[in-house]
């Protein structure tokens, strides 16, 4: 038997699609027609999403793609700022292991978008790299949330 909390917190991607005019096991009708669309869904996404984008720069409404369809379209781009951005940091962790940012940052892709653990490099304390995957994908999903956030505001004012 399955109990259905009406004030649970959707996820990610039932609230990625609801922006998206698709609709969720939540509500069958509630977010738009139940027709066939000629538009591909991750298309829809694409175009929801990129109201999310603050500047060129932004990889926020990337990862939220790759993160919402399980699509690895983005990862050079996302994983690449993401390593620049985590290269300049000066803490002592970062300085100790800063030859394998780009693993870093390639293992954190793959926590948030959901594929297999990547291994821990064996020059690389246990406890450090924990840290840094973690603190990377923190990184990333805080921009996902924050795209999507504000690709929802944008939408609202919009409609």
């Amino acid at each position: 038997m399955t109990t259905f909390d009406a004030n649970s917190k959707p996820s990610f991607r039932e609230r990625v699609c609801a922006l998206a005019g698709h609709t969720t096991w939540r509500e069958p009708t509630g977010a738009g027609t139940s027709h066939i669309r000629s538009i591909p869904s991750d298309h829809m996404i694409a175009a929801a999403l990129s109201f999310g984008r603050r500047d060129a720069n932004d990889i926020g409404p990337d990862i939220a793609y790759d993160r919402a369809t399980g699509h690895v379209g983005h990862k050079n781009r996302v994983c690449l700022a993401l390593g620049k951005a985590m290269a300049a940091d000066r803490s002592r962790l970062v300085r100790r292991n800063r030859q394998y940012i780009a693993v870093v940052a390639w293992a954190a892709y793959c926590v948030v978008v959901g594929l297999p653990v990547v291994p821990r490099p064996d020059a690389v304390r246990g406890d450090d790299w924990a840290d840094l995957v973690a603190a990377a994908a923190y990184i990333l999903e805080t921009l996902a949330e924050d795209a999507l956030s504000l690709a929802a505001r944008r939408n609202k004012r919009a409609a």
